[in-house]
């Protein structure tokens, strides 16, 4: 059978790419509370004073994922609906994606003996 994908849901790119941004936003930001330290001891290390670094270790873990995933949120789900319009405008004027889907039969699972004896069992306990 063939398809064609001629119009994305703004709305629904809008909640999946919210969620989505904001989950990756979430990683990058413990990523980067995390690496933090090895940072700053390497920058520690050139001879760059960074005064107070240490102490933003332990507030970062727990203020970078919350800021990131905010960011990442906002910034992304902007992103997606230009995305999401400029494929809509697109297929309006070149025309949709083609899609061929095949279908398969699905076949009835045969199920053990012993799975059938148990079903029973449970049933004669119960009444």
């Amino acid at each position: 059978m063939k398809f064609e994908l001629k119009r994305i849901s703004v709305w629904s790119t809008i909640k999946i790419g919210f969620f989505l941004w904001g989950l990756i936003g979430f990683l990058a930001g413990i990523y980067t509370a995390l690496m933090l330290p090895f940072i700053s001891s390497m920058m520690g290390s050139l001879g760059s004073t960074m005064g107070g670094m240490d102490d933003l270790g332990v507030i970062a873990l727990f203020l970078f994922p919350i800021m990131y995933s905010i960011m990442a949120a906002v910034m992304g789900t902007i992103l997606t609906i230009i995305l999401t319009g400029f494929f809509n405008l697109l297929c309006r004027f070149l025309g949709g994606i083609e899609l061929e889907l095949e279908s398969e039969s699905i076949q009835p699972l045969e199920l053990p003996e012993s799975f059938n004896e148990s079903v029973q069992r449970d049933e004669d306990i119960s009444d």
